[in-house]
């Protein structure tokens, strides 16, 4: 029988203070609450352009596939190699569960209209098992390019899109976007949203919005967007692109230790092999750099190479102001690097929950950790 949470004595609950970095205070909230505000929706005019679906099928964007229903839709492009695949899958958890009864329209538009016909679509979508509600659209260049400006997801270069699902329904005006990365559970939420909106007001649904955007407002203005490098020289902002809706794992760390540090990676290898598919979906693991002076991202690609890291666990330097800021933030900042604390921290921005484990223990425990952090106490 795996232990409880509670009951896992190296595992601490605590809080992430204002300011000074982490107390040892054992509190449930990570970030402040600020008092809610009332939820926006974003001001988004869908074109009724005509586009190809991935059956050779002439659409109008707004008549055919958006008007009069509750609709989510995201980007992508076949030859992706990084987040298309999983957040199209998180996009096809969420319609199962919908199930097949439900009006809700999924609409994935080509970020890369030059190589994506409908033909590669299709191939792209097959492994996924869309259902009949699900669109997979490309088209005449200008006529893309139109509905992905309209749509927000328009970016001159493809690689750089942002895993970004647009939720809407055309009834009620009512829009928003989530992490297409996240849990499943925030898009299905999202959705919920907004078929709700379009049978009328739902103050219990406002009220919820309202706290989730006050929660996410106050997790974003803590851990800030300050921008970090990863070991493949990819630059990443540290809440918006690593942290917002997702469980999160981070220690400290630097490629020239000569002590705990390799040790240590090793065994959160392990742990990420435990955790396997889920990292780098809804869970992400981050080692911070407390030498950025020296550690690279070529140095870190090399370190994390031999310590056998996997794809979704990014090792994070930068500019020393803005390391140092981050660090600081969560209490793993150091003068001097060999100095540095071996604290696991495992997180839910979302949620507010976050635990403190040394990061060498038990596997099993580490990962029971994560998949529990939310339950009730």
């Amino acid at each position: 029988m795996k232990p409880r949470l509670s009951s896992l004595s190296m595992l601490v609950v605590l809080a992430l203070g204002l300011m000074g970095g982490l107390p040892v205070s054992a509190q449930e909230v990570a970030v402040p609450t600020p008092k809610p505000r009332a939820a926006t929706s974003l001001d988004v005019e869908v074109p009724d352009v005509e586009l190809v679906d991935q059956t050779g099928r002439a659409v109008k964007l707004w008549t055919d596939l958006v008007q009069g229903r509750t609709v989510a839709i995201n980007f992508i492009f076949t030859r992706c190699k990084t987040i298309c695949s999983p957040m199209t899958a998180t996009v096809a958890r969420v319609q199962k569960e919908l199930g097949p009864q439900s009006n809700v329209r999924f609409i994935s538009i080509t970020l890369d209209v030059a190589n994506d016909t409908p033909e590669r679509m299709a191939k792209f979508a097959e492994p996924f098992k869309p259902g009949p509600g699900w669109s997979f659209l490309t088209g005449e260049p200008a006529k893309v390019k139109q509905a992905l400006v309209a749509l927000g997801g328009y970016v001159p270069d493809k690689e750089a899109h942002r895993p970004t699902v647009l939720v809407g329904n055309a009834v009620a005006g009512t829009w928003t976007r989530v992490d297409g990365l996240g849990s499943p559970s925030a898009l299905l939420a999202a959705i919920r949203e907004a078929q709700a909106a379009s049978a009328g007001p739902s103050a219990l649904g406002a009220t919820a919005q309202a706290d989730a955007h006050a929660q996410d407002a106050s997790a974003e203005k803590y851990f800030t967007n300050t921008e970090l490098v990863d070991q493949h020289g990819k630059t990443h902002r540290f809440y918006e692109d690593l942290v917002r809706g997702r469980k999160v794992l981070i220690n400290f760390a630097f490629t020239a230790c000569k002590g705990a540090c390799s040790p240590i990676t090793k065994h959160l290898a392990r742990v990420q092999e435990k955790l396997g598919g889920r990292v780098g979906k809804d869970i992400t693991m981050i080692t911070l750099s407390v030498d950025p002076a020296n550690d690279t991202p070529k140095s870190l690609g090399t370190f994390t190479k031999k310590m056998g890291v996997r794809p979704g666990w990014y090792f994070l330097t930068g500019a020393r102001e803005n390391i140092t800021l981050v660090l600081k933030k969560l209490g793993g900042y150091v003068d001097d690097p060999d100095a540095h604390n071996t604290t696991l921290l495992i997180g839910d921005s979302a949620s507010g929950m976050w635990v403190k484990s040394p990061a060498m223990a038990q596997v099993d425990n580490i990962v029971y950790a994560v998949e529990h952090l939310n339950d009730p106490r």
